[in-house]
């Protein structure tokens, strides 16, 4: 099928309006939409032929499964069922509400203001609470996969990597994560759990503090996999002597080797927030 035909038969079947070709890659496609009136993002994802197809069909669905199942304000909305293109399959698509603003990745220039930093903790700890209370684990955390909207709040992207702890992992294709936002759980032979999407967030606002990695990923992957179950991230307090005490202890705790000396997950890092702010006035 080719992409006109593809398009053609994704806007019917999806119910869009107006639709438009935002990114194409080799892995999925993004449409800007109207979908009963309200602007939407399509994605598509092209199915490979044999068993590897399988996989992405699988996979889809899960995305948006696991998207369904999280209402949280600081989660991407999905606003339909993934549906299954041609017979064959060919490609699965699904339609998810359209956020303004840009990447997290195009604001982590210059280190950040500590009270914006407290921001995007909060934001990010709430939307890793409703992934695992589900028992949902993102995997991908990083900052492409957060939108910073115009009003100031962020937003968790594309869980195309989560998995439910429940439910039966998908295997076959790839190892998850991101290089430079993954945590030791990782690692090829380890099993990411709660605590490494804390891990991962912990990265984040390392980064959003200092503008660089707690963990260099320009060296070969053999020797940042090593770094990552072997070097303890340098303290954010020694990167910066401006950042208060409480700010930089949840960062170096986010950012234990070990899962259990972290915050075991979205849920207990966010009550910690929460009693910070309750106690020193910060935005709760």
């Amino acid at each position: 099928m080719n992409i006109t035909d593809l398009l053609d038969a994704v806007t019917t079947a999806l119910g869009l309006e107006d639709p438009a070709i935002l990114t194409r890659g080799g892995q999925k496609v993004v449409l800007t939409a109207t979908l009963a009136g309200s602007p939407a993002i399509a994605k598509i994802v092209p199915v490979p032929d044999g068993p590897q197809g399988l996989i992405v069909i699988e996979r889809s669905h899960r995305e948006v499964e696991l998207l369904a199942a999280v209402d949280s304000p600081a989660v991407v909305k999905v606003l339909s069922d993934a549906v299954e293109i041609g017979e064959p399959t060919s490609a699965v698509c699904w339609v998810e509400e359209r956020l303004d603003g840009d990447d997290l990745s195009d604001h982590l220039g210059a280190p950040w203001e500590e009270g914006a930093v407290w921001d995007l903790a909060r934001d990010l700890a709430a939307a890793l609470a409703a992934c695992h209370t589900l028992d949902v684990v993102h995997r991908d955390l990083s900052a492409k996969n957060v939108r910073a909207l115009p009003d100031g709040r962020f937003v968790l992207m594309d869980p195309g990597l989560a998995r439910h702890l429940t439910k039966a992992t998908i295997t076959g294709y790839y190892q998850p994560g991101t290089a430079g936002w993954r945590s030791p759980e990782h690692v090829p032979g380890g099993e990411p759990v709660p605590a490494s999407d804390v891990f991962s967030l912990g990265i984040i606002l390392y980064y959003a503090l200092t503008s660089t990695f707690p963990i260099d990923p320009t060296v070969d992957d053999v020797a940042y996999d090593r770094a990552l179950v072997t070097t303890q991230a340098r303290p954010v307090g020694e990167i910066r002597t401006d950042v208060s005490l409480e700010l930089s202890a949840l960062v170096d705790r986010c950012l234990q080797r070990q899962p259990a000396r972290r915050f075991l997950d979205g849920t207990e890092l966010l009550a910690h927030l929460e009693n910070l702010a309750a106690t020193e006035g910060r935005r709760s």
